[in-house]
This record gives C-alpha cells, structure tokens and sequence, in this order.
C-alpha cells in the first residue's frame, strides 16, 4: 500500500492529498515503501531532506534535566558509585542512598515535564499529530515514574510495587497509544 512522503502515513491509491497531514501525493509519493524508506534512509544519512527539527531540541532537553540534576546533587556520582559498590558486596539488591533517589526523581520528573513541551512543540508548528501523542504518553509515563521513587523514596512502596505500578502504567499507555493510533490513521 502507499504511503505520504511527509508523514509515511499509508493513503489510498487516487488519493490526491494525504488525510493526515495534507500534503499533496505525487507520484513519487505514491512509490512503494520499500523505494521510498531507501531514499529517505540515503537522505538522511547524507544531509539532505527534511529532519525531526525536535531531535536537537530533546538533546538540549536532556542536557538541561542532566545539569539540573546535577545541580541539585553533586554527590550523584559517587552516591551511584556507593550504591554500586554496596550492590556488589551484598551480592543482592540493596537501598540506593537517599540522594541518588531523590536525583532519579528529579531527572525523571524533568524530563517527563520536557515530553510535554515537545509535545506543544509539536502542536504549534502542526508535526505529525501521533508524534504529539506519544510525547503525551512519555511524559505521563515519566513522570509518574518519577513519583513512584518520590513514594519509594519516602517509604510509602516498595522498590517491587514502585516498578510493577510503572510496568503496568506503561503497558496501559502502549495499549491506548496503539488505539488512538489506529483512529488517526482511519481519519
């Protein structure tokens, strides 16, 4: 079936534009995938075409949560080399220090904030609308992960109901992630 060279949503045969994004489909569009995925594949590889303009921004992102972090708790490292250290000794999983608890977090909750500023991102300047959706998703899931430390952290779970709780908020968003993308694409 062919797709749009914009967006790589699948459209019909004689459609004359996408449904989802708008573009029009000319006959380059309506080339196999296989063709197409090869020269979308050469082109970024070689500089040419359109990019995800939002990869830099996420690693700025990053680099932002990383330094935030940081600033919070110098002692990340060796709070991490420490827990490191006791987890061999002990030869079974022991507490992280208090400090890399609370750096997990704010890193998590950081960057979980940082997915749905992508996703306005992506809102304003009318990107791919499943993009926007799972920069929503992420960053629920993120953020509720780092508030499943946050009661890790305080005493209220346990490290076993802290990860099962994420697991199963994961598998709930990947589930109506793939719902919500199906109706986007039936549009």
């Amino acid at each position: 079936m062919p797709t749009c060279s914009k967006c790589n949503s699948e459209v019909k045969e004689g459609d004359k534009f996408c449904p989802y994004c708008g573009a029009s489909l000319t006959l380059e569009a309506l080339k196999p995938v296989e063709k197409r995925r090869h020269i979308r594949e050469r082109d970024t590889c070689f500089g040419e075409g359109e990019r995800d303009y939002l990869g830099l921004v996420s690693f700025g992102f990053f680099l932002l949560a990383v330094g935030i972090t940081y600033t919070l708790n110098p002692n990340v490292i060796s709070d991490f080399r420490f827990w490191v250290d006791q987890l061999r000794i002990n030869q079974t999983l022991v507490e992280p220090p208090e400090g890399l608890v609370f750096s997990a977090t704010i890193f998590f909750g950081i960057i979980g904030v940082f997915d749905f500023a992508k996703a306005g991102i992506r809102l304003a300047t009318n990107d791919i609308k499943r993009r926007v959706v799972a920069n929503v998703f992420s960053g629920i899931a993120l953020i509720s992960f780092a508030y499943l430390i946050h009661l890790y952290g305080i005493g209220v779970l346990t490290w076993q109901t802290a990860v099962g709780t994420e697991i199963i908020i994961c598998g709930l968003l990947v589930a109506l992630y793939s719902i919500i993308r199906s109706l986007l694409r039936k549009r």
